[in-house]
């Protein structure tokens, strides 16, 4: 996996709202403009290409149409560089970014639901679990959700297989740290 380097690119509310249409899809400039209707088609092609400039999407594919080219793109897998985080400015960068991505993540989710005109809740995921857990345990439930979902995306499409998405966060609760804090101080 390359490693997804220069917040600056992504860490733009329009861009990342195009990386997220694009993750795991490929999307022509029109098709881009009718699922983002609010981000006009000249602003459109001017954040892609800055976009396709930084690495942070890619040409997909290509299709003449009346002797015009069009092209399909799609977004790039990536990791957060850690010492892109530990740069002057990084860290907040980083919790940008997890906003930012968070954000557009639910955005798909409010968008899919409207659409439907109804909760499908079939066909969505929207639930927070909160447990304690070691260290290690905490690591060995990463590794197997990590382990169960690499293991989906190497289905091919077929008959009744529609593409999903599953957003995973985990970590520490701040307001338990907090409690805990206090607590440990009481005592």
């Amino acid at each position: 996996m390359p490693v997804l380097k220069n917040f600056s690119v992504i860490n733009h509310p329009a861009r990342m709202r195009i990386f997220q249409a694009l993750n795991g899809v490929e999307l022509s400039i029109n098709q881009l403009a009718d699922y983002l209707t609010d981000v006009p088609k000249p602003s459109l092609y001017r954040h892609v290409h800055k976009m396709l400039e930084a690495g942070v999407i890619q040409v997909a594919g290509t299709r003449h149409i009346n002797g015009i080219e069009e092209r399909f793109y799609t977004a790039c897998e990536g990791l957060i560089d850690p010492e892109d985080v530990n740069q002057p400015g990084g860290l907040e960068d980083f919790a940008h970014h997890v906003r930012l991505y968070g954000s557009a993540v639910a955005q798909d989710l409010a968008q899919y639901t409207l659409q439907q005109g109804k909760l499908d809740l079939d066909n969505i995921v929207a639930r927070d679990h909160v447990f304690y857990a070691t260290e290690e345990e905490f690591l060995q439930v990463r590794q197997a959700i990590y382990d169960l979902l690499s293991s989906l995306e190497r289905n091919l499409p077929a008959q009744g297989r529609t593409k999903r998405r599953i957003f995973v966060i985990g970590h520490p609760l701040p307001a338990a740290l907090v409690a805990e804090k206090s607590n440990s101080h009481t005592q």
